[in-house]
């Protein structure tokens, strides 16, 4: 199947002031792609369109996918334009807890974001894509979405429920050229997990160690397109973490004892390790000379 080009496709991106979602919408802008930029924070998405090589070919739409209302006013803006080819559904929050710490309000407003919220927008757009006949969903997802991960149960929640949604949703339309890719990215250094909800509904307030030392939102945003380019149904993105996915597939049991054991501290810790010894000798040796 030939690559699909990027130059005069109509590509509508929700959570797109920041992070992974930017970083996108920069990349297709630069590629030619007529970006539709959608997140709540109508400066942050003003900021992302100065700085694009093409702001001409980017259409600033302040959404939040939670409100029923400002989902009505963005589709009527969308429905005057020539066409939608792709949604990238990139909008949503984290959530760090033990099932037993999280306070229900917080498990709902996680679904009512990540869940409900694309489902309203999904949709909204789907009259739109039956009518033209094509049309694709590129949804981010997480690790979590195809795994359990300790401390973040209602964002597992909210991503295992987006898979099966998508694909009833694809199953109920053969007739219509209709594609959906999952991507399913690793640890990003994006602010996140600094956003995450905590059990008490406040954000954690710093990006995790493995965000940190994790893959740049650029590189990241990079391979989401090339794999949306080559149209494959599941695009997993990430550095060495990714190999926990294939072992998940073949041992589930495995996966999740691997991930119990905080796999990636233990690899710091190790080099950690190896490093100070390194210096020791060093040390010894010179003073030794």
């Amino acid at each position: 199947m030939k690559n699909l080009d990027f130059k005069d496709k109509v590509v509508w991106i929700t959570g797109a002031s920041s992070g992974i979602g930017a970083s996108i919408a920069m990349q297709l802008n630069t590629l030619g792609a007529k970006v539709i930029a959608s997140a709540r924070r109508e400066e942050k998405l003003i900021a992302l369109k100065f700085n694009c090589p093409n702001p001409d070919n980017m259409l600033l739409l302040p959404l939040d996918i939670t409100n029923p209302l400002s989902i009505e006013k963005a589709i009527v803006k969308v429905q005057s334009l020539n066409g939608l080819d792709i949604v990238l559904h990139n909008a949503g929050i984290s959530q760090k807890g033990l099932v037993i710490e999280n306070e229900m309000e917080v498990d709902r407003k996680i679904m009512e974001t990540n869940y409900f919220g694309t489902v309203a927008l999904t949709k909204a757009i789907m009259p739109l894509y039956l009518k033209q006949g094509h049309g694709s969903f590129g949804v981010v997802s997480s690790f979590a979405g195809v795994m359990g991960i300790p401390g973040r149960s209602a964002y597992a929640a909210s991503k295992h429920a987006l898979h099966g949604f998508f694909e009833s949703l694809k199953a109920e339309h053969m007739a219509c050229k209709l594609h959906i890719s999952f991507i399913l990215p690793g640890f990003i250094n994006t602010e996140i997990t600094a956003k995450g909800l905590c059990g008490d509904g406040k954000p954690f307030g710093r990006v995790e160690t493995s965000h940190r030392l994790g893959m740049t939102a650029n590189a990241c945003a990079h391979a989401i397109i090339k794999g949306i380019a080559k149209n494959k149904k599941r695009i997993v993105v990430g550095n060495i973490e990714v190999l926990l996915l294939s072992i998940h597939r073949i041992s589930p049991s495995l996966g999740h004892l691997i991930i119990k054991s905080h796999p990636m501290r233990t690899m710091r810790n190790f080099k950690s390790k190896i490093h100070r010894i390194f210096n020791f000798k060093q040390d010894l040796v010179l003073e030794k000379q």
